[in-house]
């Protein structure tokens, strides 16, 4: 009997461990975020159009420092060793399209892959230099209409080079991400509402492969047990 409990004790432990592993943390008060490799900053966002026709984004963080590397055809550079993975997308799943970066199509990179390059930040809590994530995404009316068929549309940005922290100190991470939502035809923009930032492992086991893996766990636990 004491073994089973013990058995069981510990499947309990490993299903807490499991879920948390696969839900993403809300890290919208935090001023400073690290993502590892495979890791996820999500911004959940609210349009004051019903139908923009094009979303310009950035998100910046403190310089890395490292070595960079010439953009071909320009005269700017990009941090060697980082690289990103971006999406609009509805808060369903239904729809997702890739965030578009000119400097990293103009390295020959699939769509949705973005480089951070060199700027500057003035006012605030800091000024100086830092290193920026730059994209913009343009669609349809009715590819607007199903992003933002909840209130809310996701923007996805997923590290899939080396660890970097974003944000600046004393300055919520929201604050340091812009969405400009421009009408259709450009006659207009305005700033999109960051309603909830959360950072998640991409990586991590799906819901429904935690349950089936517990499952089986606890069948090898009670036979164990009878023994």
């Amino acid at each position: 009997m004491y073994k089973r409990a013990l058995l069981f004790a510990l499947l309990a432990i490993l299903l807490s461990i499991a879920q948390a592993a696969a839900s993403p943390i809300n890290v919208t008060n935090s001023a400073l975020v690290t993502l590892q490799t495979n890791e996820s900053l999500i911004f959940y966002i609210s349009s004051d159009y019903s139908y923009p026709g094009e979303i310009q984004i950035l998100l910046g963080g403190m310089p890395l420092g490292g070595p960079v590397v010439s953009i071909p055809g320009t005269s700017g550079v990009y941090v060697s060793g980082i690289l990103f993975s971006g999406t609009l997308e509805s808060q369903d799943g239904s729809v997702s399209i890739p965030l578009t970066d000119p400097d990293a199509a103009r390295l020959g990179l699939p769509a949705g892959d973005m480089l951070l390059t060199p700027g500057s930040l003035s006012g605030g809590s800091y000024s100086g230099t830092i290193d920026l994530l730059s994209a913009a995404v343009t669609f349809s009316p009715q590819e607007a209409a199903a992003l933002f068929a909840s209130g809310e549309a996701v923007i996805d940005f997923r590290n899939t080079g080396a660890a970097i922290t974003f944000g600046y100190s004393g300055v919520p991470i929201g604050s340091d991400f812009s969405a400009s939502l421009i009408s259709p035809g450009g006659a207009q923009s305005v700033g999109a509402r960051v309603m909830q930032v959360e950072c998640g492992n991409a990586d991590a086991p799906e819901p429904g492969t935690i349950g089936l893996l517990l499952i089986g766990l606890g069948i090898i636990a009670t036979r164990l047990a009878k023994r």
